[in-house]
């Protein structure tokens, strides 16, 4: 089943962006493969997801099925106006850049992941900055990636994923 063309629009536009934002920087973003996507921890996101209307966390709930059932274009859809309707709600950020990844969309899902992880707000979680941390690796920021480890650093839930993801950035950069 095709895309309606009303995502197709949207999906055109960020790999544009994608491409000419990875061309302006000269940074080389790594294709996702599937098994170093970051995970998405609704949990973690519950608190955020808490302050949208009810209306809102009803397409939140289709859009996570979506995701679930792996059509992350229309997911895609759904977000692009969830976070024009709510810009700085950090976990819709997370979703959109959770989505964007699994679209290859690397440069995309780095500009929401630092959105949300700068949106402080009622709540600046450790999981942000773990989240942005794997996208910056992904997207070949190291200078942010090694930021946002540092932020990490003892930290009891993402402290150790953090430091092996340092490990890891050493090692490529040798």
């Amino acid at each position: 089943m095709k895309p309606p063309r009303l995502v197709l629009i949207p999906l055109l536009f960020l790999s544009l962006f994608e491409f000419a934002s990875g061309r302006a920087t000269g940074q080389q973003p790594t294709v996702p493969s599937k098994s170093v996507l970051p995970d998405l921890d609704l949990l973690a996101l519950s608190q955020p997801l808490q302050d949208l209307t009810p209306s809102d966390r009803r397409i939140v709930y289709e859009t996570i099925n979506l995701i679930q059932r792996k059509q992350h274009a229309e997911a895609l859809a759904k977000l692009i106006g969830l976070t024009a309707s709510n810009p700085m709600n950090s976990a819709l950020r997370i979703i959109r850049a959770y989505v964007l990844l699994e679209l290859g969309n690397v440069a995309g899902a780095l500009g929401d992941a630092r959105i949300a992880e700068g949106s402080g707000g009622a709540l600046h979680s450790a999981y942000q900055c773990w989240f942005l941390a794997q996208v910056a690796y992904l997207a070949g920021d190291t200078p942010l990636c090694r930021r946002e480890i540092r932020h990490l650093a003892g930290d009891p839930s993402y402290g150790k994923k953090a430091e092996q993801l340092g490990d890891s950035l050493a090692a490529k950069s040798k």
